[in-house]
């Protein structure tokens, strides 16, 4: 059944704007996706981890060196991913900079 062109003009504007919505969901999808990826290594990283031992307070005695590493190195990782996450929600539409 032809088009007039009047008809064809609108069709094709809502095409071209439907095009564009599409577009952006999948970019907010890939936002979404490496902030659940971000995630995910985070948990991974944390689980992986060698649970301390328990150590007397600092009070009463010592913390083993290799706890302070652990948790420094823990404390590292977490302010990387957490300027990763920051970053990726930034660029999310309508979060103001």
């Amino acid at each position: 059944m032809p088009v007039s062109g009047r008809k064809y003009r609108t069709l094709t504007e809502d095409n071209g704007r439907l095009l564009a919505e599409n577009a952006q969901l999948l970019r907010d999808l890939a936002t979404a996706n490496a902030i659940l990826a971000a995630r995910n290594d985070l948990i991974q990283v944390l689980s992986a981890r060698p649970q301390a031992q328990p150590v007397r307070p600092l009070g009463v005695g010592y913390v083993p060196a290799a706890d302070l590493r652990a948790s420094e190195d823990a404390r590292a990782i977490l302010a990387d991913r957490l300027d990763e996450l920051q970053q990726a929600n930034m660029s999310l539409p309508g979060v103001a900079a």
